[in-house]
């Protein structure tokens, strides 16, 4: 039977439970180091009364270690106030119910060993109300070590006092820091995550609507202007079926298909060279044997590339007195390929191409950048042609 993975759990959480267990087995031993001393100053006060006293004081510190180990933080916050409370009330109690009994100046009262420890609890779920109740239970314990000495001890009430407010006072403001460093871990946890959340979606619609972009641009555009050229065409027909399959699959999200071996590629690059204009030579440099598999959405991309390229040659290679050559070349190795389409026209300069003009954009640049080790190049200048280099490198 596989059991289900426990909950993640926050920063402040853990260090919750973990200073729980601490003061739990704090009091725990300070029970088994008090038991034996406060048995033996059983005669201070009546005989039901330091049983009593140790059950309420030092149980509640059993049920927190059990409830932190069980990670019921709820159970653990009534557990530390009774705790609190049940000290409280028995330091009170001592000095109501106490015998006319005084113990020896180098002895001390059992129940003046841990008031700080008590606050040092309520400090992982309160910030202010421990020190509160630190000063008051201090001054009790120090009052009932006064009584139990009696009248003729030399009794320093305010510096034992001062002292042990000051003791205790320390590992009470690291407690409270520990939480409040918890609290800020998780928040800043929280703020990381929403912001990555935010970032990941932004980049998903963005990478959604450029691969739309060069879908449109690349396909359906291209369908348009052929129809409007040669109506009932097989080349329409094909631009026609590609399109629609496309956009069918995106809109399903299913993935592209297998890889493809480079002959597959260049058949791919071939065709779409072809469709744009059949006399264009396509040139491919490539050594024997290799068997280089080219992920389908890359093979897409280079084809794609390749069509804007043929088309922008067509549409702006050209001057008035002569028609610009152009021809594809591939070249690939056993870790990736490179297609160039390269022509001897009037050129342009890339900078000038407006930022809103999705061809060379949505179908060369941004789409070759979208994939692993793609990438892409635009050599041209006014007067000495262009070369748009687009590649694949396998990682």
């Amino acid at each position: 039977m596989i059991e289900a993975a426990a909950p993640r759990r926050s920063a402040e959480a853990r260090l919750v439970r973990g200073a729980c267990l601490f003061v739990g087995s704090g009091g725990i031993f300070y029970a088994l180091l008090t038991v034996p001393t406060a048995l033996a100053q059983a005669a201070l006060a009546p005989p039901w009364w330091t049983p009593l006293a140790l059950i309420v004081i030092y149980a509640p510190t059993v049920f927190i270690v059990a409830a932190a180990l069980r990670w019921r933080i709820d159970l653990v916050r009534h557990a530390v106030l009774a705790f609190a409370l049940g000290y409280l009330l028995a330091a009170a109690s001592w000095l109501v119910v106490r015998a006319d009994v005084v113990v020896p100046p180098e002895e001390s009262l059992w129940i003046t060993w841990i008031p700080g420890l008590p606050a040092v609890a309520l400090c992982i779920f309160w910030r202010r109300m421990p020190f509160g109740y630190l000063v008051l239970v201090a001054a009790l314990a120090q009052t009932d070590a006064a009584s139990a000495r009696g009248p003729d001890a030399h009794n320093p009430i305010v510096p034992d006092f001062l002292f042990a407010v000051a003791y205790s006072a320390l590992p009470c403001a690291a407690c409270v820091v520990l939480v409040r460093v918890g609290r800020a871990l998780d928040q800043t946890s929280h703020a990381v995550r929403a912001k990555a959340t935010t970032t990941a979606a932004a980049e998903a619609r963005r990478f959604e609507r450029r691969r739309f972009d060069a879908l449109a641009h690349d396909w359906v555009i291209a369908t348009l202007l052929e129809a409007s050229r040669t109506p009932n065409s097989a080349v329409l027909t094909h631009h026609a079926d590609v399109t629609l399959r496309d956009l069918e699959r995106l809109r399903s999200g299913r993935p592209a298909q297998d890889n493809l071996d480079l002959d597959q590629v260049v058949a791919s690059i071939r065709a779409t060279a072809a469709e744009v204009d059949d006399s264009v030579q396509l040139r491919t440099d490539r050594a024997a044997g290799i068997a280089l598999a080219v992920p389908s959405d890359v093979a897409t991309a280079l084809s794609a590339a390749v069509g804007e390229a043929l088309r922008n040659w067509q549409r702006h290679a050209g001057s008035h007195t002569r028609e610009a050559a152009c021809e594809v070349r591939v070249t690939a190795d056993a870790d990736s390929v490179q297609v160039d389409v390269v022509d001897d026209g009037v050129g342009f300069d890339p900078a000038t191409v407006p930022p809103d003009r999705i061809g060379l954009r949505a179908s060369i640049t941004d789409r070759l950048a979208e994939l692993p080790g793609g990438w892409s190049a635009i050599d041209a200048a006014p007067g000495r042609g262009c070369r748009i280099s687009t590649g694949w490198v396998a990682r």
